[in-house]
């Protein structure tokens, strides 16, 4: 598989204001706005966030089973094909057996991959860190590398990457109004959950970066679905393609042993309860409010703080 022969370009669209957010969430704001102020980078927490003009017809109405790209036929999204078709694929639905399904695109002008790398090691350090990135949904955040007990996080002989990848971050935020603690465990590309590609063939494939993981419930060993985030090279910058599979072949990983419960959980409705159709919709916005809030800080926060800069 190899990239596009031409690079495509950002198009310069406007944004609109976000103006509803749920109470809980305000509150939020509110609490962490006051433990933000006494920090260094207090400038880029944002009360105005925004999305794209474009998105708005993709939040109205639920994705067809026809635009959605099945876990198993994940590497299409190698093909410079696919993504001459993928209009109108951006936005959300419910599956029969209750997995939500999220595909969600936004733009990142003027980031580079080296920037997506250091952001999900640096976010990670602390609690107002991760707030910036959508400071009226996020709680907290703790990456498993911190209780290592040698500094990882923060040793120059380790790549950006290392400092992430093979981590798992427990992470508290708001899903609209609902109040989530999911476990992240970062994985490769190539991952058995995942079978994406492994880092060459994502090179190749013209993405400077890419982020994937399993989820898993905050406490309990209970699997709760994928997502992949990769950004692809455009003219300008960067394009993010996300995708989630919530609710997807839940299972309990006991001493070892896998305990399927995506079938019965599917029969009994449990699926719904833990994604459907609002948790799609609900990730949807949350995705496109978190990543073009991060695209317009991102640049800034790593050119006052990157390598060499915040210890």
């Amino acid at each position: 598989m190899t990239a596009p022969q031409t690079t495509p370009e950002l198009p310069l669209l406007d944004k609109v204001l976000v103006t509803c957010y749920p109470a809980r969430t305000v509150k939020q704001f509110q609490h962490m706005r006051k433990r933000v102020a006494q920090k260094p980078y207090a400038k880029y927490f944002h009360e105005d966030l925004h999305i794209y003009s474009d998105i708005v017809p993709a939040i109205k109405n639920p994705l067809t089973s026809e635009q959605v790209l099945p876990l198993k036929d994940i590497s299409r999204l190698l093909e410079p094909a696919y993504f001459e078709e993928e209009e109108g694929k951006n936005g959300w639905c419910a599956l029969s057996d209750g997995t939500a399904y999220v595909a969600s695109k936004t733009r990142f002008p003027g980031v580079t991959g080296d920037m997506i790398d250091w952001w999900f090691w640096w976010h990670s350090v602390e609690p107002e860190r991760y707030a910036l990135w959508y400071p009226y949904n996020h709680v907290e955040v703790q990456s498993s590398f911190a209780a290592v007990g040698d500094g990882r996080l923060h040793r120059a002989d380790l790549c950006h990457r290392e400092k992430w990848l093979g981590s798992t971050h427990r992470i508290t935020e708001f899903i609209g109004p609902h109040h989530k603690t999911v476990r992240i465990q970062f994985v490769e590309p190539d991952h058995r959950h995942l079978n994406l590609a492994s880092w060459s063939e994502l090179q190749k494939a013209g993405y400077a970066a890419a982020v994937c993981a399993v989820l898993w419930d905050g406490s309990l060993p209970l699997k709760l679905g994928e997502f992949v985030h990769l950004w692809r090279t455009v003219e300008g910058g960067l394009e993010l393609h996300s995708r989630y599979w919530l609710g997807h072949e839940v299972h309990l990983q006991l001493l070892g042993l896998k305990i399927p419960l995506d079938c019965l959980g599917g029969l009994l409705g449990i699926k719904r309860r833990l994604a459907g159709e609002e948790i799609a919709y609900e990730q949807f916005l949350h995705d496109q409010i978190e990543f073009t809030n991060l695209a317009g800080i991102l640049p800034g926060l790593y050119s006052e703080y990157g390598p060499g800069r915040l210890p």
